[in-house]
């Protein structure tokens, strides 16, 4: 796919509502901060991929609004309506109506995206009509979807997503690709995916914020407690892969 009829699109919560399901970990202020630190993440990476001509973020959030501003990037009203799916609609009839083939649909919750892993997408995308997955590392979902046309597929965002947008692709008798990307695995949306981000270091403004805020030291502190007490009164849950992976780092 030539390079000029590429555009991604970087659906963006209100700040201040995201992450509620690290509310257990992380305060009002934390989450806020924390959203706002991935999302300049992902926006950074994608204005840097030469193989876009274009970057939108779908947004009513007018903090997202001016940092996409600072950089000169493109923001789509969300309509609110229709949640994620409804922004990835109408972000999809936006593009395809001013000329673009193809929509890279990347959520603000995956920080640890890079310009290669993006390339890597690109390049395995080849047919006029395709769709091409990468899919999270838990919960099934979804952590980038390219379509051509833009609106090849509905799109259906969230738990199990990635399944549900095979059997559309398949369905609609579009090409299928599916890519398991390291750098996309984990999308942060609970306490577990803090661990498992932090578990590598990487040069992230999410990454920064973790370790200078103190997060990072609270929560494997936190950790090493619970595991602690769990081991105390199930001596076999070290054995449990899920358990010991969380110890690492």
């Amino acid at each position: 796919m030539t390079a000029h009829r590429l555009a991604a699109v970087i659906p963006v919560k209100s700040f201040s509502y995201a992450k509620q399901r690290l509310q257990p970990v992380l305060s009002g202020s934390e989450r806020r901060l924390l959203a706002q630190a991935m999302f300049e993440d992902v926006m950074d990476t994608l204005t840097q991929c030469r193989a876009l001509s274009g970057v939108y973020v779908m947004t009513s959030d007018p903090e997202a609004v001016q940092l996409a501003a600072d950089r000169g990037v493109n923001t789509l009203h969300d309509p609110i309506i229709g949640g994620l799916s409804g922004a990835v609609a109408s972000a999809a009839q936006t593009l395809k109506s001013v000329g673009f083939e193809g929509m890279l649909v990347v959520p603000a919750d995956v920080p640890g995206i890079d310009t290669r892993s993006v390339d890597r997408i690109i390049n395995q995308h080849g047919a006029p009509r395709s769709v091409t997955l990468v899919p999270a590392l838990r919960d099934g979902g979804t952590n980038a979807m390219l379509c051509s046309p833009p609106d090849v597929i509905p799109n259906c965002f969230g738990h199990n997503s990635f399944r549900a947008h095979c059997q559309l692709a398949a369905s609609s008798g579009a090409q299928l690709n599916t890519l398991s990307l390291p750098q996309l695995q984990y999308d942060i949306d609970r306490p577990l995916d803090l661990l498992s981000f932090l578990q590598q270091e990487s040069p992230t403004r999410t990454y920064r914020f973790l370790i200078q805020s103190g997060i990072a030291d609270r929560l494997h502190q936190t950790s090493r407690s619970v595991f602690s007490l769990a081991s105390t009164f199930f001596p076999y849950a070290e054995q449990t892969p899920a358990i010991s992976s969380i110890h690492k780092g």
